[in-house]
């Protein structure tokens, strides 16, 4: 069932490559790729691995990062910021630590570096696990995800945004890439004690009404973070880039514009 392109790419100038949250792909930045773009930016975003395979498999975190180093390479991109959201984030975590070098800043958007509790990991196994099958995701999973998606406020006040998501994983993800997507993450290790290893700077953009990774959990990452940002939305859950793309999109911008000494 893949069918997806390696990633999507709009305008010119310093780079920014951005890695989606489960369930997603890469047109959930369409918003932040068509504003940053005309704002003069390179902006490049990556569909994961497990939408590119038609037998998509278990991987990592590392395994991510992997890629976002190697679509770098490819492009001819040696230096950029590197961001992603929900386990975009995550993996950007793992790239933030094992190729320092190449980040001109990164940008973390609703993540965390806790692991899970053990309930968690658990839950979210046995739930993914039932997507080892063929076609898109069953149209019952794709309804029992979307609130840990999409914050109450964003339910109801914008239902289409919701539907679009909804109707996008039962009609065109396929079920066995999510399932792959989340072997990465559901036993995730805490990386609070490495945090203090990333030295460049650091936007963190979260929804405070985000279900499955709330507020509490990002204080560590402010505590040890050298140079960070936090931004939190107030009525915006767990996908804050397009629940509320225009105080995403001023925030991004003005920290890339500080970061390029714009």
């Amino acid at each position: 069932m893949a069918g997806f392109e390696r990633y999507i790419e709009k305008g010119s100038g310093p780079a920014i490559i951005l890695n989606h949250g489960t369930l997603m792909d890469a047109t959930m930045f369409a918003p932040q790729m068509d504003f940053l773009a005309e704002c003069g930016y390179r902006v490049i975003s990556m569909n994961s691995r497990a939408l590119l395979e038609d037998n998509p498999q278990a991987h990592s975190l590392d395994d991510l990062a992997d890629d976002t180093a190697r679509l770098a390479d490819d492009l001819g991109i040696e230096t950029f910021v590197a961001a992603g959201m929900s386990v975009g984030a995550f993996s950007t975590i793992n790239f933030a630590l094992k190729y320092q070098d190449r980040c001109d800043a990164v940008i973390f958007i609703d993540t965390m570096a806790v692991d899970y509790p053990d309930h968690e990991k658990e839950a979210f196994k046995a739930k993914f696990d039932e997507l080892q099958i063929d076609g898109p995701v069953p149209r019952d999973i794709a309804e029992w995800s979307a609130p840990f998606c999409f914050g109450s406020t964003t339910y109801a006040n914008n239902m289409p945004l919701v539907q679009h998501w909804i109707d996008r994983w039962a009609t065109v993800i396929p079920a066995r890439a999510v399932w792959a997507q989340s072997t990465s993450w559901t036993h995730k290790a805490d990386y609070t004690d490495r945090l203090k290893e990333i030295r460049v700077p650091v936007l963190m953009l979260h929804g405070e009404e985000d279900v499955p990774l709330p507020l509490e959990r990002v204080l560590s990452m402010v505590m040890e973070i050298s140079d960070l940002t936090l931004h939190k939305f107030a009525g915006v859950g767990h996908t804050a880039n397009l629940e509320a793309p225009e105080l995403a999109n001023r925030a991004i911008l003005n920290f890339l514009d500080r970061i390029h000494d714009r």
